[in-house]
């Protein structure tokens, strides 16, 4: 199919999701490269501008392509997936590397006492104060995952100085460099309704689904580093999981 059948009962906007998605296929569309403008698809197809919108919208929900705030809409690859939850690699180091512009903004760093949960995950006696660093990530333009850091206060100060308490800079690359090398961890992820809050942050209404992941981090000692728990916009960023087999002898 190459043309819209104006016969057909099926919608316009459906059939032009099938000719982008078959041109996909047949590799004239590449991942990651850019798609036609709107206007030029209205201009091929002599479809309303609203049709081809609903066409864009339809297929970024299914994954095909993404669309870049004031850039356009991209074939999607294998790597616009989302978050991959590797052990030793956040959320800016995969993104970024797979060409996604990701902004950064600190809400809050410095010296706490940490919550009871962070104390428990990192080893400390309760009320211990430590370092605390919490940020919102964007994606694409569109606000992606509100996380909070917890880690014990000498390993905060390894951050005192850096571009990653501006946001430019990624904290696991950084805490690599200061020594502090992810040697295993855990992730736990959940579905639950934002808070008020967090909500707020991502452009969400309360209680509206995101996911939570709750991740601890520790170096070859043993001794846990890190804690953090994140709330992720799933409309947003796909969460993966890199698993590996473990040999049973």
């Amino acid at each position: 199919m190459t043309t819209i059948d104006r016969m057909s009962a099926e919608p316009y906007y459906l059939q032009l999701g099938r000719i982008i998605e078959g041109r996909i296929r047949g590799g004239e569309y590449q991942p990651g490269e850019r798609l036609p403008s709107e206007s030029e698809f209205c201009r091929t197809f002599d479809l309303s501008r609203s049709t081809v919108r609903e066409t864009m919208r339809s297929l970024q929900e299914q994954k095909r392509i993404r669309m870049v705030p004031r850039r356009g809409a991209f074939v999607a690859s294998q790597a616009d997936s989302g978050w991959m939850l590797q052990v030793t690699r956040g959320f800016l180091e995969t993104e970024m590397d797979n060409s996604r512009t990701v902004e950064t903004r600190v809400l809050r760093s410095g010296s706490e006492s940490l919550p009871t949960d962070a104390a428990d995950a990192l080893a400390l006696p309760a009320g211990t104060v430590g370092f605390v660093l919490e940020r919102v990530r964007s994606l694409d333009g569109q606000p992606a995952v509100h996380s909070i850091n917890f880690m014990p206060a000498d390993v905060g100060s390894a951050l005192q100085g850096t571009l990653v308490l501006e946001g430019k800079q990624s904290l696991n690359r950084t805490l690599r460099e200061a020594g502090h090398k992810i040697y295993g961890a855990r992730r736990e992820v959940a579905g639950v309704g934002a808070s008020a809050e967090t909500a707020k942050l991502l452009g969400l209404k309360s209680g509206a689904p995101v996911l939570l992941i709750r991740s601890t981090s520790w170096g070859q000692d043993g001794r846990s580093f890190d804690f953090h728990r994140s709330f992720a916009r799933s409309d947003v960023v796909t969460i993966a999981v890199e698993a590996q087999a473990v040999d049973d002898e």
